[in-house]
This record gives structure tokens, C-alpha cells and sequence, in this order.
């Protein structure tokens, strides 16, 4: 990713990550634990708005069926919910090449989505919780 394109998407997840800290309940304020499918559909969508394509990357524990969410951008992992793991509970925006994220099994991509209501009807069939479903446009 060039630095023009970074700088844009740093500004994107970092609104991305204001605006979900002001929609979490107060116990998911520093964290944004539960939010990484609703703040990675918004992202989705800022992002397209300002020409930049992305795709919703999620990743699934087979053993639990717990799962994360997050965008990618010219082979680059955003994420504004982050500070849910340990690794990065201190960190409010990671932006970090795929092959370097794949360390974190968090990372490991499982299924990817074009769009956000794709993405959506997935979550949906898939019975995630109502307050986790990613929100409609």
C-alpha cells in the first residue's frame, strides 16, 4: 500500500474506531470486544465511498465457532477492534501486511466478502447474535 493510500485509511479506521467507541456500551468502550463486524461493515463502507477497495476478511475458531472480522486493503489488515486481544489491547488501529498478521491466528483468514451484504446475509444464516450483525446501509 503507498503512503497516500495508508494515510486515507489510517484516517478512515480511525474515525471507523471513534464512531464505534461512541456506539459500544460502556464496558466495550476500550476494547470494542463484540464490535468487529459492525465497525468493519462501516469501514467497508467509508472506504468504497472514497474510491479505495476492501474486502471483509473473517476468521473462525472451529472449536467454538468464535470469530473475527476485519477489512483488508491491498493486502494489508485493518482493524479497529484489535484491542480486544491481548497482543494489541493497547493498540487502537492495527494496519499491517498479511503475510506479518498471519502470525496471530486471529488473522487467518477464513471467508472473505466482496460486500457488505453479503457479509450480512452470511452472519444471518449463520445465527451470529442480533447485536453483533453487521449494520444494514
Amino acid at each position: 500500500m503507498d503512503r497516500h493510500t495508508r494515510d486515507i485509511v489510517t484516517a478512515i479506521a480511525t474515525d471507523v474506531r471513534h464512531w464505534a467507541e461512541e456506539q459500544a456500551y460502556w464496558g466495550e468502550k476500550d476494547n470494542l470486544t463484540g464490535w468487529c463486524a459492525k465497525a468493519s461493515a462501516e469501514l467497508w463502507r467509508r472506504l468504497k465511498k472514497v474510491g479505495i477497495a476492501s474486502e471483509i476478511h473473517q476468521w473462525t475458531l472451529e472449536e467454538d465457532g468464535s470469530s473475527h472480522v476485519y477489512v483488508v486493503v491491498e493486502d494489508h489488515v485493518v482493524d479497529v477492534t484489535a484491542s480486544q486481544f491481548k497482543q494489541f489491547k493497547n493498540t487502537r488501529l492495527v494496519i499491517m501486511h498479511c503475510r506479518e498478521a498471519e502470525v496471530y491466528a486471529f488473522y487467518q483468514t477464513r471467508e472473505i466478502f466482496k460486500c457488505v451484504d453479503f457479509f450480512r446475509k452470511k452472519q444471518k444464516k449463520d445465527r451470529w447474535p442480533q447485536d453483533q450483525i453487521a449494520l444494514p446501509a
